[in-house]
């Protein structure tokens, strides 16, 4: 404990043995007094944790895991922690062996009556349809439903939208070349389906290509982003670029009531959060400044509208020179407790990796909070992808370090 302090606290490390800083470097200490839990589970391997759910005794937690057991190999996995970050049990699930068998489920949901499904992509001869489980805190599976009308990607989760009689499954098609997104009902007692879609090649939209969607759902009302490509370089017919899109979608008529590119070529929508009668659209922006990865930087940029899609303010998130870190990724966001927490990803000049980076701001743009996620051995990746709200405005910060990571704050 004096050498870790010594290390830690004053910084003082001439002197110190190799040994010493090699202990040091893979030492999981928390350096962060406002983490709950801080924890890793599986191997370092491919993995992530991309989903989670608050039970009353502990959490679910779901996503990537590429492991083979029983000579039978799995892409994704589900495990369930005590309060204190103990595993308790673990499901493996998922295909792997053969792309055209491909099978992912890497998320968990609550739905009304504190039920729990899991929804993900099933192929049955070379297609892809939408799969959900219904499972109960102890991860028993009550059913399994495969349903062959709605194709489902294996690469994009889908997001769940509760609402009074059931919820609604946001996902992208399988058939990419369809540029499609189905918008799903299902009833509480997981029986009643009903399935339209959003297309990207019909009026009022005629996209050659497209790239990533986030929704939120306010008053009845679905508002979605997504990366689309309307036009192609004239000098060259394969150049692309990507323009943010904004949709409005009346779950009631099934009709878009409003839609508006909303940004200029440089800038790329990741998510899109409506609170208190304002759009968030959390995004990177391309600065064309060069880095020593031969990458550009790119930093985060917040774009807030209202209800009819004019611009009423918009912050970014510049990283201090001084802390030699530029924004590559942005990952996740939420809004909690009148605040905007941003996960993403930064490469810091001379490190042997990127490192996660937590971004808080006020909803006025402020900057509360920025720090590096720094995880385990100098050589560890360290990538959070989701936030999850929780209890209490606690959240959960997802992602990887040394195999799945967990972090409570």
């Amino acid at each position: 404990m004096t050498i870790k302090t010594i290390l830690f606290k004053t910084q003082i490390i001439v002197g110190l043995s190799v040994a010493v800083l090699n202990f040091a470097q893979n030492t999981n200490i928390n350096y962060d007094k406002d983490f709950k839990l801080n924890r890793n589970y599986f191997p370092v391997d491919n993995n992530f944790a991309k989903a989670a759910v608050e039970t009353k005794d502990g959490y679910l937690i779901a996503g990537q895991n590429f492991v083979e057991e029983d000579n039978t190999q799995h892409n994704s996995a589900i495990i369930k922690i005590d309060k204190t970050g103990k595993l308790i049990k673990k499901t493996t699930l998922g295909e792997n062996k053969d792309y055209r068998k491909e099978s992912f489920m890497k998320t968990v949901y609550s739905i009304n009556n504190n039920r729990l499904i899991q929804l993900g992509s099933k192929k049955i001869d070379d297609r892809a349809y939408l799969w959900l489980r219904e499972i109960n805190d102890n991860l028993d599976v009550l059913q399994d439903t495969l349903f062959e009308s709605i194709s489902a990607s294996v690469t994009q989760e889908p997001m769940v939208f509760n609402v009074k009689d059931g919820f609604y499954v946001i996902s992208e098609s399988g058939f990419y070349r369809d540029l499609e997104l189905n918008i799903t009902f299902i009833s509480n007692d997981l029986q009643k389906v009903d399935n339209h879609v959003i297309s990207y090649i019909e009026p009022p939209f005629d996209f050659f290509n497209k790239y990533d969607f986030s929704a939120s759902l306010a008053n009845n009302k679905l508002y979605v982003t997504t990366n689309g490509v309307d036009e192609r370089d004239k000098e060259n017919i394969y150049a692309t670029k990507y323009k943010t899109y904004i949709l409005e979608y009346d779950l009631s008529t099934h009709k878009i009531t409003k839609h508006k590119k909303v940004s200029e070529a440089d800038f790329l929508s990741r998510k899109v959060i409506v609170h208190k009668d304002l759009i968030y659209l959390i995004g990177i922006k391309d600065t064309g400044e060069p880095m020593s990865n031969k990458n550009t930087r790119r930093n985060t940029v917040v774009k807030v509208l209202n209800m009819n899609f004019e611009k009423v303010k918009e912050f970014n998130y510049v990283p201090a020179p001084d802390k030699g870190k530029f924004n590559e990724h942005l990952y996740d966001a939420v809004i909690v407790n009148d605040e905007l927490h941003i996960v993403g990803e930064m490469y810091k000049s001379g490190t042997f990796s990127n490192e996660s980076v937590y971004l808080k701001f006020d909803l006025n743009g402020k900057l509360l909070d920025d720090r590096l996620l720094k995880y385990g051995s100098m050589y560890s990746e360290n990538r959070m992808i989701k936030i999850v709200p929780l209890k209490n405005n606690d959240m959960m910060l997802l992602g990887k370090g040394e195999g799945w990571r967990v972090i409570i704050k």
